[in-house]
């Protein structure tokens, strides 16, 4: 092998490591940006151009984050009836802000829903407010 006399440059060789530990770290700051957009979809996947309202029966609740969830037997304006998956906010804001607890409407109970339909038609809503028993009037996402 032969040598040309030329020593390498100081420095060129940790260059050349401290960009590829830059690319990496905008790779992983991009795919962590991505998913946490994904994760929170807001009301992205809800027509927010008009409000419904419906009324039915509560089948069951999860009372989990990072939404919690009511499902019932609902009846939209067309007279159609199916189980609805009715999104609400976090049990952090609904129980600070929004005077609900883990009780607040349980399986049998009636209730009307108003809020922004899923654009792709299935029977999932966010709901802006919830009428309880007794005419009881909270806020889905306080």
């Amino acid at each position: 092998m032969e040598s040309t006399g030329k020593a390498p440059k100081p420095g060129r060789r940790h260059n050349r490591s401290h960009r590829q530990t830059r690319r990496l770290f905008a790779i992983f700051t991009v795919l962590m940006g991505t998913a946490l957009l994904w994760a929170h979809h807001g009301l992205a996947a809800f027509d927010t151009t008009h409000t419904v309202r419906m009324e039915g029966t509560v089948t069951s609740v999860q009372w989990i984050n990072p939404h919690a969830f009511i499902f019932a037997d609902l009846t939209d304006d067309k007279g159609k009836k199916a189980n609805w998956r009715c999104e609400l906010g976090s049990l952090g804001m609904l129980t600070k802000y929004g005077g609900w607890t883990s009780t607040t409407v349980k399986r049998g109970d009636p209730i009307r829903v108003q809020g922004f339909v899923a654009k792709d038609g299935s029977p999932y809503i966010s709901v802006g407010t919830v009428w309880i028993r007794g005419g009881k009037s909270l806020q889905g996402k306080p």
